[in-house]
């Protein structure tokens, strides 16, 4: 009897799989979706798309230039977001220069609010990933994250509906 239940039980709690049970990943990129959690590398744009049940799936991960993620010029009519619809797009590149930007569109008919890691190059050792600030970004928006120093990846996770209608920065997160 006690052995049914804990099968019973077994399966029940194996049948809630919120996420893809495999790594969700593209041959010669480095960029990766586990359970909920988008791992960017620098120099990749990772797109996911929201499903009917508010999970997320890795549809594309394109190898990008640091143009691709630097703001329009001032005065520019470009618009910066090219995700499609009912997707979010992860840029991430560096140079020395401008340092290390994370370029986020959203192309969702909703908000979008997340928990950032950033991961630093440090005197020629990736260092273990520490939390950073980020911002919302309103539907059909996009947003420039920036940091000085070089960033080898942004993990990005906790992907949650905001009702923001301008973007939403909470304080900077020291490392």
């Amino acid at each position: 009897m006690l052995l049914n239940i804990l099968i019973d039980g077994l399966f029940a709690y194996s049948a809630q799989v919120p996420h893809p049970a495999t790594p969700q990943q593209f041959e010669g990129r480095r960029s990766s979706y586990v359970q909920g959690t988008l791992n960017v590398a620098a120099g990749e744009r990772a797109t996911l798309r929201r499903n009917a049940d508010g999970t997320y799936d890795l549809v594309r991960v394109d190898r990008i230039e640091v143009r691709d993620v630097l703001p329009p010029a001032e005065g520019s009519r470009d618009h910066p977001n090219g995700a499609e619809a009912g997707t979010l797009r992860f840029g991430l590149h560096m140079r020395q220069d401008v340092g290390s930007l994370l370029k986020v569109e959203n192309g969702q008919d909703q908000g979008l609010q997340y928990a950032g890691f950033i991961v630093r190059y440090v005197g020629g050792h990736a260092r273990e990933p520490d939390a950073t600030s980020v911002c919302t970004v309103p539907p059909g928006m996009v947003n420039f994250e920036h940091w000085p120093e070089p960033v080898i990846q942004v993990v990005i996770g906790s992907l949650a509906r905001s009702d923001d209608a301008v973007p939403s920065c909470p304080s900077h997160v020291e490392p």
